[in-house]
């Protein structure tokens, strides 16, 4: 995909490339970023601090529609055969302290992919099936991993292309400033992703004081050279993959190989493994839906 004539001249008058443009408004702060949901943040502090269920629920009662997401989850077909609960304390101790946590965070992330512009819509809600579908394929590898935990790696694959939201949030600011300069077809938006989107989601990351772990996710999951101590790394990039041959990409690709990747050689998966994952990670969406 490549800029059309007619803007590539407009930008190379303008002396500078929208790209750039971009990359110095958000450095100047200029774009208003995500937030990352009080409940969210505080649920991360407490199990990053070892705290126990009592303190989460203290904080998701608190949040009705964390509090009703939460209950349905618990009673879910996942849990089907167990008898329904209508208390929340019940429902953190049924999932588990690291599910409830993938949780919130999941249901927190998504307020950031909301669409600023009607017209963008499409890209925004894209983006965030792709996000939480790698989010779950990653969970899925994490046990073929020693070290990782799931929440770490959930985490990672769920913001691993935050930084495509802070483009797209920036993209529509000029445009509502300069609707004809600003006014960009998709091809071209996609090319800005791609040369924007590890740095910039790298600085959200710093934003919402996330682990570096975490950010090195964001900043490298497009590394082609991994090294075995980043095995992190790879797990996300084999869990985006999959999330494209599921269809869940702005490039969706079904007849995309798993078997050659970097992740898929650290993981030792082969085509049945494979096979299980694509079906475990697409039960795992349509529950989370």
């Amino acid at each position: 995909m490549t800029i059309t004539s007619m803007e590539q001249e407009r930008l190379a008058g303008e002396g500078t490339s929208l790209a750039s443009h971009i990359e110095a408004e958000i450095r100047a702060g200029r774009v208003e970023l995500p937030v990352l949901p009080e409940a969210a943040a505080r649920v991360r502090e407490i199990t990053a601090n070892d705290g126990g269920a009592r303190e989460i629920v203290a904080v998701i009662e608190r949040e009705q529609s964390l509090a009703a997401a939460i209950l349905r989850y618990s009673n879910s077909v996942a849990y089907a055969g167990l008898r329904e609960i209508t208390d929340l304390q019940q429902a953190v101790t049924r999932l588990g302290l690291g599910t409830v946590e993938q949780t919130v965070l999941a249901l927190s992330a998504k307020a950031a992919f909301a669409a600023l512009d009607q017209s963008d819509e499409g890209l925004y809600r894209t983006l965030w099936e792709h996000s939480v579908t790698t989010a779950f394929a990653a969970r899925r590898l994490a046990p073929r991993t020693p070290g990782l935990s799931p929440e770490t790696v959930f985490l990672a694959g769920l913001l691993h292309d935050i930084g495509k939201v802070v483009v797209l949030r920036c993209v529509g600011a000029l445009r509502k400033r300069d609707p004809e300069r600003y006014s960009f077809e998709r091809p071209t938006v996609l090319e800005f992703f791609d040369g924007l989107h590890c740095k910039v989601g790298e600085h959200l990351c710093r934003a919402w004081n996330l682990p570096t772990e975490i950010r090195d996710v964001v900043r490298r999951h497009h590394d082609p050279g991994l090294e075995p101590s980043d095995s992190l790394i790879a797990v996300v990039q084999l869990a985006s993959m999959v999330a494209a041959k599921l269809g869940a990409s702005l490039h969706p690709d079904p007849d995309i190989s798993l078997l050659g990747t970097a992740g898929a050689s650290l993981l030792r998966l082969d085509d049945v493994r494979v096979a299980a994952l694509l079906v475990d990670v697409e039960d795992d969406v349509a529950q989370m839906r």
